[in-house]
């Protein structure tokens, strides 16, 4: 089958004997949790009785450790790294991802799993203002600074979420293979590496979505945080409603074109089902809103309904997931 995410109410024995890469809790504080066992994303769960992910390995041996503030398993298929960093330790929010993502880098050249596939970045105060500039414009071009002086080339870039978090520690955790995947933009949006300059000194450096196909596995799409975005702008700012209509068509968008560009070798349309969704909402009060709307749209596919700020002060909801790919 192949690597695969589980959401869980409580690790159950057959989940601590499955072979884990990482165990995501979704709690009120981002605090360096590596040497505990698991990663602390400090994004609290608004209803339901979720608490965390698992991140599950093909069966293999895994090896894993830590540092001051970083977590790493590896299985020789995957790598999943996360590092951590205290602002108050920081000269700024630059300084500090360009250092997270150098060390980023550096553990995947180190390691031997030299092509990242999907990234995500937790911070607090995503749109908060410091020396003029946001926090998320400074982010990026901490990101950026980090991606140019190790070489990384916009066709390289894959795909990533940012989102605020209720507070604590920066993190950073990625998910890295051998195998370079295949990085994907949606047709109705920009890419995100070609905004303008009113959208900050350094656009972001991210893909919208990533496959990654290993021999012998389920092909696995990895969608990036998608919302009311087309072209460059948002569209409807701060309408809710019609933010969750731009923001389903945008994954059905992107996803009928991952479709048509991996048909089989008959010319057939691949088969993109689901495995899990991750719903970031700005206001709580929202959230009864959106879930029926995305439940209405998947069906039967597990979700995690989280607070947190998006990366522009005028959307409401990102969602993202993960996808199998079926030729």
């Amino acid at each position: 089958m192949g690597l695969s995410s589980q959401y869980y109410v409580a690790v159950d024995d057959n989940a601590r004997r499955a072979p884990q890469l990482a165990n995501f809790r979704f709690d009120s504080t981002c605090a360096n949790a590596g040497a505990a066992g698991y990663i602390s994303t400090g994004l609290l769960p608004l209803a339901g009785d979720i608490r965390g992910e698992l991140m599950i390995a093909p069966a293999g041996e895994i090896t894993a450790g830590y540092g001051v503030n970083s977590y790493w398993a590896e299985n020789g298929d995957y790598l999943l790294v996360a590092l951590w960093a205290n602002e108050a330790d920081e000269d700024g929010l630059v300084a500090a991802s360009e250092r997270l993502y150098r060390e980023l880098l550096g553990q995947l050249t180190m390691r031997g799993y030299p092509h990242l596939v999907r990234v995500w970045n937790y911070f607090a105060d995503i749109n908060g203002e410091e020396a003029g500039l946001e926090r998320y414009r400074q982010f990026c071009l901490g990101r950026f600074d980090a991606f140019a002086a190790s070489g990384i080339e916009e066709s390289q870039y894959p795909s990533a979420c940012a989102l605020g978090h209720a507070g604590g520690d920066v993190l950073v955790y990625a998910l890295a293979s051998k195998v370079a995947p295949r990085h994907f933009e949606n047709p109705r949006q920009a890419s995100a590496y070609h905004y303008p300059a009113e959208y900050g000194p350094r656009s972001p450096s991210f893909a919208r979505a990533s496959l990654l196909a290993l021999p012998g596995q389920t092909a696995k799409l990895f969608v990036s945080g998608t919302a009311s975005v087309v072209g460059y702008q948002t569209l409807h700012p701060y309408e809710l409603d019609a933010q969750i209509d731009v923001t389903l068509e945008n994954l059905d968008l992107l996803l009928a074109h991952v479709a048509t560009s991996t048909l089989g070798v008959n010319g057939t349309l691949p088969e993109l089902t689901a495995e899990v969704l991750k719903v970031y909402v700005r206001h709580p009060a929202d959230f009864e809103v959106i879930q029926r709307r995305v439940e209405a749209a998947y069906p039967d596919v597990p979700a995690v309904y989280v607070a947190a700020d998006i990366c522009r002060a005028d959307l409401l909801l990102e969602i993202d997931g993960i996808w199998n790919l079926y030729p």
